[in-house]
């Protein structure tokens, strides 16, 4: 009996041996795919076998936002070309460069003022002359009256004749005469006065605004011919300036903006009023809360994409013009929604699916999805709160026998 089992065991080793093994190398992709797919197959039948632990998360009530970002740099809500008030030769009473710092009515520099000042003083020479003459012809004017109403006593007692009467009244009228020209004249030269005051006004040129000395082409936008920064300015010391002279530029530094550009297809999608997270690239990132202010109608002629201007809730005292700026304009919100990490969720068939623990097993289900924001996604459909939602990136088979291990979200 021991000879015969010996016998069967050498024969089916020598079977086996003679069989030819396949060779693999030579079967075609579809051959291979069909057997990874077998294999992992029989994979998940033994996974369902056996329990794994498996991280879950619970589905809670979240917020999520659906947001539009946008990049463009930091513009002063108020900016000002300083230009003389009137022509003539300008004096800078302080040096100034580019970058300093300046306070509303500062005086910076002035017109030459010395003709002015000589109209000024000879002018009120000339009201005290016009004064004075006023008083001559005002008692001028109170002789003649007397003399008058003496005369036409005498007229009327026959001591004088008509003719003599007659010169008596016209000194009188001419005496008037005389007294009106000198009020006239008294009222023209104080018209010049006032001119030549108003004159003086212009003379200084003060901060319109406080903030920071810019070039003036750094407002306009024109080229500056290569001239050095300060010296653009300080080069116009004592040269003949009009009122279209553009002499520097300020910069408010309290109140900015953020000027960003969108295509015709994103503006459509912003409207002012809406919330903005704005975020200034200083020495570092400064995160600052904003409205839409307003979205241009018409297209950049450079760019073809229309400006969006955002006010911002507050400042920074590193802020300045033409800082790096990205905005996120809030599009939508939903609250009170299932928010989950987009890692968690799966395709299938075109179709998105996650996979949830119910009765310590793995389930399938199809879901419908909403609003995305960075790496959160709301989910519309197919899952309830409370439900334990696989938190893995990974297709567990389903059916699969787990311990669920619930952790927060932030794991």
């Amino acid at each position: 009996m021991k000879q015969n089992l010996i016998i069967l065991f050498l024969a089916g080793a020598l079977l086996l041996g003679c069989q030819k093994k396949p060779d693999l190398g030579r079967k075609d992709e579809k051959e291979r795919k069909k057997q990874y797919t077998l294999r992992q197959q029989i994979e998940d039948m033994r996974g369902v076998e056996g329990t794994i632990e498996l991280p879950v998360i619970r589905l809670t009530s979240g917020t999520i936002t659906s947001v539009l970002s946008l990049t463009g740099e930091l513009v002063p809500q108020k900016s000002v070309v300083v230009k003389p008030l009137m022509e003539g030769r300008i004096h800078f009473l302080k040096k100034i460069k580019v970058g300093d710092i300046v306070e509303e009515g500062e005086l910076i520099a002035k017109i030459d003022d010395r003709d002015i000042e000589d109209a000024i003083e000879q002018q009120k020479r000339q009201i005290d002359i016009t004064r004075e003459t006023i008083k001559l012809d005002e008692d001028e004017l109170a002789r003649s009256e007397k003399d008058l109403a003496f005369d036409r006593k005498m007229l009327k007692e026959g001591f004088i004749n008509e003719q003599e009467f007659r010169k008596s009244e016209s000194t009188f009228k001419r005496a008037q005469i005389a007294l009106r020209k000198s009020r006239l004249q008294l009222e023209l030269e104080e018209n010049k006065l006032q001119k030549e005051l108003r004159k003086r006004e212009k003379v200084p040129i003060k901060a319109p605004v406080s903030g920071m000395v810019v070039l003036a082409s750094h407002l306009s936008g024109q080229n500056t011919g290569g001239k050095l920064l300060n010296e653009e300015i300080t080069a116009l010391e004592g040269t003949q300036v009009g009122t279209g002279t553009q002499l520097f530029g300020m910069i408010s530094r309290d109140r900015f903006l953020a000027r960003c550009m969108v295509n015709g297809k994103d503006k459509a999608r912003i409207s002012p009023g809406q919330k903005v997270d704005v975020i200034v690239i200083t020495h570092r990132e400064v995160h600052i809360p904003g409205q839409v202010s307003s979205v241009d109608h018409i297209q950049d002629t450079n760019t073809h994409a229309y400006k969006v201007w955002i006010r911002l809730r507050r400042s920074n005292p590193y802020f300045t013009s033409g800082l790096f700026v990205r905005a996120n304009i809030e599009l939508d919100r939903s609250v009170g929604t299932i928010v989950i990490p987009r890692e968690f969720l799966k395709e299938r068939d075109n179709r998105w699916f996650v996979q949830v623990v119910e009765n310590e097993s793995v389930r399938d289900v199809w879901v419908t999805t909403g609003l995305e924001q960075g790496q959160d996604i709301e989910i519309l459909s197919g899952v309830s709160f409370d439900d334990l939602l696989v938190a893995s990136d990974k297709v567990i088979a389903a059916g699969q026998k787990v311990k669920p291990v619930e952790i927060e979200p932030e794991e």
